[in-house]
């Protein structure tokens, strides 16, 4: 593993307490370094990615970024997104 994948997985594990904190369904994939999260089993998993380079987490297909110096916030409106997906899905 590089120092730039090891970087990316210490950033994804303190966002991954962050989103628990929330009451999210969180988990990490081994594969990439990438989280998954979602508010209960039975929904999507919504893919939670970092690009270490620019220092940015991402999801929604990069639609979505936000800083990895601020991980409570990126936890909150990753939050927001999980539980609109939810209410759309209804």
């Amino acid at each position: 593993m590089s120092i730039q994948q090891t970087e990316g997985v210490r950033l994804l594990a303190v966002l991954c307490r962050e989103l628990a904190q929330l009451g999210l369904d969180v988990g990490m994939s081994d594969a990439k370094p990438a989280l998954a999260v979602r508010l209960r089993r039975t929904q999507r998993r919504l893919w939670i990615s970092i690009d270490v380079d620019e220092g940015f987490f991402e999801w929604h297909d990069g639609r979505r970024r936000h800083t990895v110096s601020d991980p409570a916030g990126a936890a909150k409106l990753i939050a927001v997104d999980v539980r609109h997906a939810i209410s759309s899905e209804m």
